[in-house]
């Protein structure tokens, strides 16, 4: 089943099936009937083990350009690869409860500043990793009407994952 660790990942779809460089469908298949790219933006919000210097890191899984991976040791590198620079990341614990905190500079989401500006709205999804837990997904979109299991949404692909199709609006 792979590495599972304690994690949030969070996902930003911003920009129009067909816009982003991909091609919407297969010939003869009409949209979303198969897996399909909803995810334009993906973030990992870990905890570093003391091993690796400790702290926390928002590793940046997907942007627009980036190569489709999955960060194992012998897929080719990109310039994409890495945390967050200047992103703040806060975990912390009370009782039995994690509460993850995160701020991602615009400069980071180009795409999610423009639709805000444009008074657009954006497709937003959270995933919540628990090593503890190997059953059924813990997602926003998980079970809503307008999702549906999609493994494209959020890596790693070969798991159970719903489209990121939840819409959020902004308020001034």
């Amino acid at each position: 089943m792979g590495f599972a660790t304690d994690n949030v990942q969070i996902a930003f779809n911003v920009i129009p099936m067909g816009e982003d460089g991909y091609q919407i469908t297969s010939k003869g298949t009409m949209p979303k009937y198969v897996g399909y790219k909803c995810t334009d933006y993906e973030y990992a919000l870990n905890k570093v083990a003391p091993e690796f210097g400790g702290g926390t890191e928002i590793w940046r899984l997907l942007v627009p350009g980036m190569p489709e991976k999955h960060f194992y040791p012998r897929q080719p590198k990109s310039p994409f690869d890495g945390p967050v620079k200047n992103g703040k990341l806060a975990i912390t614990h009370e009782g039995s409860t994690w509460i993850t905190e995160c701020a991602i500079p615009w400069s980071e989401l180009p795409e999610v500043k423009k639709a805000l500006d444009e008074g657009k709205s954006i497709k937003f999804s959270f995933r919540v990793n628990d090593n503890g837990n190997m059953g059924a997904c813990m997602e926003l979109a998980r079970e809503r009407s307008v999702s549906k299991r999609n493994s494209r949404a959020f890596h790693a692909s070969w798991k159970e994952h719903w489209a990121n199709e939840v819409e959020f609006g902004f308020e001034k």
